[in-house]
């Protein structure tokens, strides 16, 4: 696979005023396509807001949610096409099997006219970092780890808190996953753990990885923006600004990955030992 651009949009969204936010969105996926990217990436629940943290705006999140026959996704798989770039973003969605079920998730329109979703699958609730979170309240959890194939990359995609547990990103990159995609939503106090382990996901999985988070104020809560890019050895391609709204493009070659990973060696059969991991799935609570 061939060297491709990457675009990052750090916003900041207003909780419940779609109409707003993706306006905001096609301005910045107009300047992703004049800029030659091929990919843009959108923080976690941007296009409704994140407008729940304070537990009390459960409407929001279910009056707004997505089955992809609205005009907002209409108007983004337009802007797709036209800017021939893959859209990375955040919304609500609804269930496709059963009524009244909705997800928190990651939703890739590519130019082509697909549309691929990742549903959140670890929901922080509960105290967290001195925030409080509520999103299992409201929301289900998803349970499935796919990888799409797209003529730039093979993608994985998971949201927010999901990366503080590594069997997301580490299925993710067994499947073959080059480049994988964290959208999130993390508050100020929560910043010293991103930071720390964002270069550890990509490093011992051997892979590219954008992660884009919200910035500046949404219902009294501050969150820390610094959206970024890292190789796979961890280091920073592309970081944002930590306290206000920024955009910015780097440039990834998948093509590097193969001859890394023999490497490194963490994702081959001769260094992995999965008949031995068998613990992971027992169940050690009291």
């Amino acid at each position: 696979m061939e060297k491709f651009k990457l675009a990052l949009a750090q916003i900041s969204s207003e909780p419940g005023n779609l109409e707003a936010n993706l306006k905001k969105m096609l301005g910045y996926i107009e300047r992703a396509g004049r800029e030659g990217a091929r990919m843009i990436v959108f923080p976690e629940m941007c296009l409704p807001g994140y407008m729940v943290m304070d537990g009390k705006d459960f409407h929001n999140f279910f009056a707004l949610a997505t089955d992809f026959t609205d005009p907002a996704t209409a108007q983004l798989r337009k802007a797709a096409e036209k800017n021939n770039l893959n859209i990375i973003y955040g919304a609500s969605t609804k269930s496709a099997e059963v009524e009244g079920i909705y997800f928190n998730s990651a939703i890739l329109l590519t130019p082509e006219g697909r549309i691929e979703v990742y549903h959140k699958s670890h929901l922080p609730t509960g105290n967290h970092g001195g925030c409080v979170f509520y999103e299992g309240l409201y929301a289900k959890h998803g349970s499935k780890f796919p990888v799409m194939e797209l003529s730039e990359v093979r993608l994985g995609m998971q949201v927010c808190f999901d990366l503080f547990f590594p069997e997301v990103s580490r299925i993710l990159a067994i499947k073959g996953a080059e480049l994988i995609v964290n959208i999130s939503a993390a508050p100020v106090s929560s910043k010293m753990s991103f930071d720390r382990i964002l270069p550890a996901r990509a490093l011992e999985n051997a892979c590219y990885f954008a992660y884009v988070n919200v910035v500046g104020q949404q219902k009294g809560i501050n969150f820390f923006g610094h959206s970024r890019v890292l190789n796979p050895l961890g280091m920073p391609v592309l970081e944002l600004s930590p306290d206000k709204e920024d955009f910015g493009v780097a440039e990834l070659d998948p093509g590097l990955l193969a001859g890394l990973r023999r490497q490194l060696d963490m994702l081959r059969d001769r260094a992995r030992r999965p008949e031995i991991y068998w613990e992971l799935c027992e169940d050690f609570g009291e």
